[in-house]
């Protein structure tokens, strides 16, 4: 086995009989969901339209299958902790009452309801989702049985890469409460099954796929139009803390297409996308150390009628995500304050710093730093004040002593001298300038001569 320390990549060299069981096994391993595929090209399920059901992060971002476990269940396997989500939406909140219904708009007191649960081990990953939408004449449910599996440990891959599948087992059903669709029917019931595959590469891109209303089972009430067939895929790159989405869905032979993005700012996630059916922004932030709030707000795009606001709660049955995420800021604030000391960028090294007592206020090697750089920063810039007097620069000499004063406001010297660099200023008077020395050499001996700030590591 070798290591290439410079790719972050682990070569093995199999035999070739390995090599084919390895390849033998995906193939079989792939027959089911090839078979599952092919009935989904040629039958179609002859029931009735039922919502699209979507959580708050997936419709923010317009449809992304590369964001949210819960609307892609491939991504359970990369959870941390197993967690429990709840989602509450009002699909109309707004002053105007529609005349004519608008297709593919919910008229007042139409909401939406959303809890459900996952649980990642190892390998797997599996979760239950339950979904509920309430009209006036009209409720409709839909329970999700999800089973993921990661794909690492059959193929030969960069540390970096993951593969994912998940199927999903659904139960959907419609029951009518008013007139006249109580004169056909009042409940009915159908089976469906989706499947959902996300990958992410070493360039930085993210896939995610999913084929929706899979199978042909149905009990009760039935209409013309036959439940959609639907296909979704989403691309992912990520540029420094921003990550840019595009979505495609394709429903009834009709195209839709979403852009979107995520940024995230000192642990608050802000999320936006569009797409031809609505605009949509929201924000997540861990509220405490084990629960994670998000609220939103999307804006149909069926005229100035209403806006639909949603919130939603989720929370870690473990630490590890909460504790995981403040190591990692805390890490990045600590080193960016290290770098910026070795440069002699002194505030911007004990701003850093202070980030990091924020995050934890016990951070013995932050305070000590803190303190370490204001003493050093202070004879750096006295040092340097005097250099540019010496050389008849009185003004920025002037603004180097104030930079000390700012440190330490009862530095009588740099006072005196600030006095005496003003008369010489007012009354024109210019100093022969000494012998010129190297400035850079002057700026290493302005702190010590080597940075001794504890790193670490």
């Amino acid at each position: 086995m070798e290591i290439n320390k410079k790719m972050g990549t682990e070569v093995i060299n199999l035999p070739r009989i390995l090599i084919f069981r390895i390849k033998s096994r995906l193939f079989a391993g792939a027959i089911p969901w090839i078979i599952g595929f092919f009935i989904f090209l040629i039958t179609s399920v002859p029931i009735f339209a039922y919502y699209s059901f979507v959580d708050l992060k997936t419709k923010s971002l317009a449809g992304s299958l590369v964001s949210s476990a819960y609307s892609n269940p491939a991504l359970i396997c990369g959870e941390k902790s197993p967690s429990l989500y709840a989602e509450y939406s009002d699909l109309f909140y707004g002053l105007n009452k529609l005349d004519n219904p608008v297709q593919g708009y919910y008229p007042p007191d139409a909401d939406k309801m959303v809890l459900a649960a996952i649980f990642p081990y190892k390998n797997y990953g599996m979760g239950v989702s339950r979904n509920l939408l309430t009209t006036p004449i009209h409720k409709e449910s839909k329970t999700s049985f999800l089973l993921a599996r990661n794909l690492n440990d059959l193929i030969i891959r960069r540390f970096e890469e993951s593969i994912d599948v998940a199927a999903s087992f659904n139960i959907c059903s419609l029951e009518f409460s008013h007139f006249p669709y109580e004169n056909y029917s009042n409940s009915a019931t159908t089976f469906s099954w989706d499947f959902f595959i996300s990958a992410k590469f070493t360039d930085g891109f993210e896939y995610g796929m999913a084929f929706k209303n899979l199978g042909n089972t149905d009990i009760g009430f039935k209409e013309k139009e036959p439940l959609p067939r639907e296909f979704n895929f989403s691309l992912a790159k990520k540029i420094s803390n921003i990550k840019l989405i595009f979505s495609y869905m394709d429903c009834q032979q009709i195209p839709d297409y979403g852009f979107a993005a995520e940024y995230n700012i000192k642990g608050l996630n802000i999320m936006t996308g569009i797409n031809s059916n609505y605009f949509s922004a929201a924000a997540q932030f861990l509220l405490k150390e084990r629960i994670e709030f998000s609220f939103g707000v999307s804006v149909p795009f069926v005229g100035d009628i209403a806006f639909q606001p949603d919130i939603a709660v989720k929370y870690y049955f473990s630490t590890a995500v909460a504790q995981v995420d403040k190591l990692g800021e805390m890490k990045i604030y600590y080193n960016r304050a290290y770098e910026a000391y070795v440069d002699k960028r002194f505030e911007e090294a004990i701003q850093n710093w202070e980030q990091v007592l924020k995050l934890n206020p016990e951070h013995i090697l932050a305070k000590k730093n803190i303190v370490k750089a204001r003493a050093d920063s202070k004879k750096y810039y006295f040092n340097l004040a005097t250099y540019e007097y010496k050389m008849g620069n009185y003004e920025k000499a002037i603004d180097f002593w104030q930079k000390v004063l700012a440190i330490d406001p009862s530095h009588d010297l740099s006072k005196q001298k600030i006095e005496k660099a003003r008369k010489r200023l007012e009354s024109g008077e210019k100093l022969l300038p000494a012998v010129p020395r190297d400035y850079e050499k002057l700026k290493e001996e302005g702190g010590d001569k080597a940075p001794r700030v504890e790193n670490e590591r």
